[in-house]
């Protein structure tokens, strides 16, 4: 478990949901995606470049909703642009993802977009 605001990020999960308004027609929607702890929150990764909906609506809204199990959280998003964390961040969902004979990692040091997502309010339920 990783400490956050108020409960803990529950890093055994293998899928979080991101609640996100759209782009263009503001309506909410939720993409299942991989995730791996931050500082504070958390990593999410497209190997896509970031061209899935998910990241150009968050370049466009930097607030998002984070649930991973139970828990949900009010988050600000900030695409990572630091090389050396990006690569860290891809050695991490290298490691909870990827199997030895499904080695992802090249193709996502190259491609990948990584957005840190940190938590600003926990949501009750």
């Amino acid at each position: 478990m990783i400490a956050s605001e108020g409960s803990a990020i529950d890093a055994t999960q293998r899928y979080c949901w991101l609640t996100i308004a759209g782009r263009v027609t503001a309506r909410r929607r939720t993409a299942e995606l991989w995730f791996v702890p931050a500082d504070g929150g958390v990593f999410l990764m497209s190997g896509s470049g970031g061209l899935t909906q998910w990241c150009l609506d968050l370049e466009r809204e930097e607030q998002a909703v984070l649930r991973i199990g139970d828990n949900s959280w009010h988050v600000r998003a900030a695409k990572v642009t630091d090389d050396e964390v990006r690569a860290a961040s891809l050695e991490m969902f290298h490691d909870k993802y990827d199997t030895p004979d499904h080695d992802r990692l090249d193709p996502w040091l190259a491609n990948a977009v990584v957005f840190r997502l940190v938590i600003t309010r926990e949501l009750v339920t």
